[in-house]
């Protein structure tokens, strides 16, 4: 059970073993229903300090390329600030903070699975985007026995098993992530969304 930190945005704290964790809370619509849900790997000790989303390296540059095709408007020096009156909601498969490169364990992939796959159920978003492709890998290991091989933007063959359309972020710096990767990606899910 988590409860709201009034004195930073989007913090919250939650129990982990016995103990306090100050971490991020999910931002999601009171009511179901989103145009797109962000899955994550796990807040950042950064972004918890800053009480947002995503703000580290990567996280900016997940908010740039955002930006960049019109998918967000941020009404605040925090683009996760304005991630509900966009449609889209905001969340981890892990929900302690790590340091990067610090992966979840195999129970909080577990769990976590089991925790984003109720919020799709809930939400009924017309994406779930992945924002790391290790990240869905994780999930399709511990939800179901097929190994199925994911690529960066939309992923069809996965469409039955999460009830939606599934999409990995096409993250800069990756090997497979070319430029031309990333602008296809980024087309298809700019049409996709309807921006």
């Amino acid at each position: 059970m988590s409860h709201p930190d009034a004195s930073v945005n989007n913090c919250t704290t939650i129990m982990v073993d016995g103990r306090e964790v100050r971490t991020l809370g999910d931002i999601l619509p009171a009511q179901p229903g989103l145009a797109v849900l962000f899955v994550g790997k796990v807040p950042a000790p950064k972004s918890v300090s800053a009480g947002h989303y995503l703000q580290g390296r990567q996280g900016k540059a997940f908010w740039n390329r955002l930006k960049e095709y019109g998918l967000i408007t941020p009404t605040t020096e925090f683009e996760d600030d304005s991630l509900l009156s966009h449609g889209y909601g905001i969340t981890d498969i892990a929900k302690s903070p790590k340091d990067y490169g610090q992966e979840p364990s195999p129970e909080e992939y577990r769990n976590g699975t089991s925790r984003v796959l109720g919020i799709i159920r809930t939400h009924r978003p017309r994406v779930v985007v992945f924002l790391y492709k290790k990240v869905l890998d994780e999930v399709l290991r511990h939800h179901s026995s097929a190994n199925t091989k994911t690529c960066f933007g939309f992923n069809p063959s996965l469409e039955p098993v999460f009830g939606t359309r599934v999409f990995v972020f096409p993250m800069s710096g990756i090997r497979e992530c070319t430029k031309e990767v990333i602008r296809a990606a980024m087309v298809e899910f700019v049409q996709a969304v309807g921006r």
